[in-house]
This record gives structure tokens, C-alpha cells and sequence, in this order.
């Protein structure tokens, strides 16, 4: 009797100093969070450095450049299906299907899924090498990213793959038109889509990735590994102020499912 009377009044004890120790240690916590975030905010004021902010899923929006290709249609899936708003961007070919595609597949995946919902996935077609058209894009982004609370945390753009210059003939001139192809898809178009987003990028600390996905021969993929990585030093030099980090990858596109099946 005297045992069970114990426990009843030890087990009381616990409970009361619960109730009063945990919503204290709590505020205690949270007033401590206040002050840290303060203090480092003060502090990136005094660095004149702009404070590093991690946005969540749902808080978040993504820029796929190439989204009609395998890799980049299986990363705005990915991405949408982690919650993120995906702005897909494909180029504007002759008889591409592209867009219609990637919702297609975007809804399938959904209704496989059945779990809690998905980042909406918005293609926008356009012709990257024009000036007007990359303008506009941007400003569509700007404008849902605003309306809707969206911080843009990554611009991930796959460049076309362009034939790498064929090699001179002894005694014979380069082709200067094959080079040209191959700077303006490998450096000036990453480089320019880019810039169109600096602004959104800045603003969230976002991340810039440049992705090689070419599975052509060695010498090609070679060069054009080359290119990007100079157009990635370009820019590294360019936002390191901004707080824009800026990285390469190299990989290997997906097998179609045909292809996957047949094996």
C-alpha cells in the first residue's frame, strides 16, 4: 500500500514538473533561436554579407533550361514530387511535343503516387537564343514567384548538345561555323539564361548548376566538358559576391523505357 502510494505521488511529481519544466524549456529555446538569428543577421549587416536563408519545398521554385530531354524531365518529376515548383523550360522545336510530355507524365506520376501533393510543374516553351523570349520567361517566373511567395533556390540548365568542331585537315582551315555552334550552346546560352535569373538567385542565396549530360563520344563530350566549365568560372567569378554558388556535373543521360525494358 505504502509502495503504490509512492509511485502514485512520484508519477504526480513528474507530471507537474513536466507541465511547468517543458513549456519553459520551449520558450527558453525559442527565445534563444530569436537571439541567434538576430545575432547573425546584425553580424552579416556589420560583413556587409546578405544572410544565407534556407527555404523549404513549399517555399521553394526550381529552373530547368532543357526540360525536353530524359534527364531534364526526370528532374522536374523529382523535384516536383519533393513539393518544389518546377518552371520547365523546353526549347521551341518543329514538331515537339515536348511540354504536353512532361504534364502528362506529371499527372501519371501523381495518380501512382497518391501521396500529399505535388510542386506544380510549368512548362515554358521558348527559343533560347532569343533575347526577347528569355526576357519574357524571366518575367513569368518573377511574376508566380511574387504572386505566390516562391523564393527561386536553383537554375539547373542542361545545354543542347552541339557536335564538337571537327578537326582540321593538314593544310586546310578550321570550321569556323562548327566552333561558333559550339560556344554559343555550350558558353553563351548557359551564361545568358543565367543572368536572366541573377536577381531571383541573389535574393534567395540560390544555386546555379550546370549540367552535362552529352553521352556522345569521348572526344566530343570532351569538349564539350571544357566549355562548361569555363562558362562555370565565369560565372563563379561573377555571382560569388551575390551569394550565388555555382557548380558542374557531369552524367549520363536515362535510358528510354524501351530501351530499359528491352535489356
Amino acid at each position: 500500500m505504502l509502495h503504490t502510494t509512492l509511485v502514485s505521488l512520484l508519477e504526480l511529481c513528474v507530471r507537474v514538473l513536466s507541465a511547468l519544466c517543458v513549456p519553459l524549456l520551449l520558450r527558453c529555446l525559442a527565445a534563444w533561436e530569436g537571439v541567434a538569428a538576430r545575432a547573425h543577421a546584425l553580424l552579416c549587416r556589420f560583413s556587409t554579407l546578405t544572410p544565407c536563408q534556407v527555404y523549404g519545398p513549399r517555399e521553394g521554385a526550381v529552373v530547368i533550361v532543357g526540360a525536353d530531354d530524359d534527364v531534364g524531365r526526370h528532374l522536374a518529376l523529382d523535384f516536383s514530387e519533393l513539393g518544389y515548383t518546377v518552371f520547365a523550360l523546353c526549347p521551341d522545336r518543329p514538331a515537339s511535343d515536348s511540354s504536353e510530355a512532361l504534364i502528362q507524365e506529371w499527372h501519371k506520376r501523381i495518380k501512382r503516387s497518391g501521396r500529399a501533393p505535388w510542386g506544380l510543374v510549368a512548362p515554358i516553351v521558348l527559343d533560347v537564343t532569343s533575347g526577347t523570349q528569355r526576357t519574357h520567361a524571366a518575367e513569368t517566373v518573377d511574376a508566380y514567384c511574387g504572386t505566390h511567395n516562391l523564393h527561386l533556390v536553383a537554375v539547373i540548365v542542361l545545354h543542347a548538345s552541339a557536335p564538337a568542331p571537327p578537326k582540321p585537315l593538314a593544310g586546310s582551315a578550321a570550321d569556323v561555323s562548327a566552333w561558333a555552334d559550339t560556344v554559343r550552346q555550350c558558353l553563351v546560352d548557359p551564361i545568358s539564361v543565367v543572368y536572366d535569373y541573377s536577381d531571383l538567385l541573389a535574393a534567395a542565396s540560390g544555386r546555379v548548376v550546370l549540367l552535362l549530360t552529352s553521352g556522345d563520344q569521348l572526344g566530343r563530350r570532351s569538349a564539350h566538358l571544357r566549355a562548361l566549365e569555363s562558362a562555370a568560372q565565369y560565372l563563379r567569378r561573377e555571382f560569388d559576391l551575390l551569394g550565388i554558388r555555382v557548380a558542374t556535373v557531369s552524367a549520363v543521360p536515362f535510358a528510354p523505357a524501351s530501351q530499359s525494358a528491352a535489356r
